[in-house]
């Protein structure tokens, strides 16, 4: 009796999950019959996507179902994860058509972990839509409106354009990841410069009355480039909402990123931000914090390459990470391209707080901890 409850309960199990990937496959392959036929019939359809499967070991060996807590996106211990499985399809506006459009579909834990704090739901169908927006564009200025990423700092969510794997604690705790709304840019002499307007930080369903805004504007110096960004606006509500606070607060964010070519093999970057929240209410959160990181990356050849971080995130009022700590990253990573379309990284990573935050074995906590991963991405 026992094993025929287990056997429904497994088959059922099986035949969820046989759905939920039938769903996603269904959704990427439609994603790509669109672009098929896009190439066929016209050269202005592009389309392009990745696979990207990592496995990590996290030495501090947390128990069972304990996450690899304050990462982004690699989160999981002993285990292979397929992080994203993404299709992009995007019609370039034309002369004699301005207007064109990006489409982005992405299943896998990351739209997972990026839909956890969504005010729309964390299942809901918005997740798998990484970027969907419309975009006119004229020889004066370009206009986008739907869901974009964000233009603040110098890490993305993509891993492979990135000169490490894992992302900093200042891409986790300072910058938000997508947006809804719309954005303009142009060009003023030899800048580009950036005007936004969007429903929140990592909302595309608002959580409040209120709307945010930034600005960035990227100035070339040398051969290098400058950028420097700003977000602002009302966040948070007394339900879930993409700031991930309780309550209502007034923030403000400002993002440097400076880049530049030490060498023809080495590149240096550097990426700083200073923000604050005052509550809007008695009794909501606010406070202030900061951060930075340099980046090393020093290209072997034109098929291997080593990358250097250091990070280091200040939030002395426990706003962000909800304890008033200070943390600190070192991470190094190999990468090795096996073809032009494969990318096989090794990264080592020594994470450090001043408080015992991090989950470790038997349930208990650390000071610090260290990481060691392997990741693939394949492109198509």
């Amino acid at each position: 009796m026992f094993a025929t409850r287990g056997s429904r309960l497994w088959a059922m199990a099986m035949k969820s999950l046989h759905r939920n990937f039938l769903v996603r496959s269904s959704m990427l392959a439609a994603l790509s019959s669109i672009s098929i036929v896009a190439h066929a019939d016209d050269p202005e359809y592009t389309f392009s996507g990745f696979l990207d499967i990592y496995y990590q070991a996290d030495f501090g060996k947390p128990a069972t179902g304990n996450s690899v807590n304050y990462r982004q996106f690699d989160t999981y211990h002993n285990g292979f994860t397929m992080a994203a499985l993404q299709g992009t399809v995007v019609k370039k506006p034309k002369a004699d058509n301005p207007w064109g459009f990006t489409l982005q579909v992405s299943v896998g834990k990351n739209a997972d972990i990026m839909a956890a704090t969504e005010p729309a739901g964390p299942n809901s169908g918005l997740k798998y839509l990484q970027q969907a927006y419309v975009t006119y564009q004229n020889p004066n200025y370009t206009v986008d409106i739907g869901k974009f990423l964000t233009w603040i700092g110098y890490e993305g969510i993509v891993s492979a354009d990135n000169d490490n794997y894992s992302r900093s604690f200042l891409f986790y705790f300072a910058q938000p990841i997508y947006h809804v709304g719309a954005r303009a840019s142009t060009t003023v002499g030899p800048a580009s410069v950036g005007l936004y307007l969007v429903n929140g930080w990592n909302e595309a369903e608002d959580s409040n009355a209120g709307k945010s805004y930034g600005a960035s504007a990227n100035v070339p110096i040398g051969k290098g480039s400058l950028n420097l960004a700003y977000y602002g606006g009302n966040e948070g509500a007394a339900t879930l909402n993409g700031f991930g606070a309780t309550g209502g607060t007034n923030v403000n964010l400002g993002d440097l990123v400076f880049v530049y070519p030490l060498s023809p093999k080495l590149k240096l970057a550097l990426n700083a931000d200073y923000g604050s929240a005052k509550g809007l209410d008695a009794g909501d959160p606010g406070g202030h914090f900061s951060g930075a990181a340099g980046y090393l990356k020093y290209t072997v050849d034109d098929k291997s390459a080593i990358g250097f971080r250091y990070d280091t995130f200040s939030d002395p009022d426990g706003f962000r990470s909800g304890t008033a700590a200070r943390y600190t990253s070192v991470t190094g990573n190999y990468d090795v391209s096996l073809s032009p379309t494969s990318l096989l990284r090794a990264e080592i990573r020594y994470d450090k707080s001043n408080y015992s935050v991090f989950n470790s074995e038997n349930g208990g906590t650390s000071k610090d901890r260290t990481t060691f991963t392997i990741s693939h991405v394949l492109r198509f």
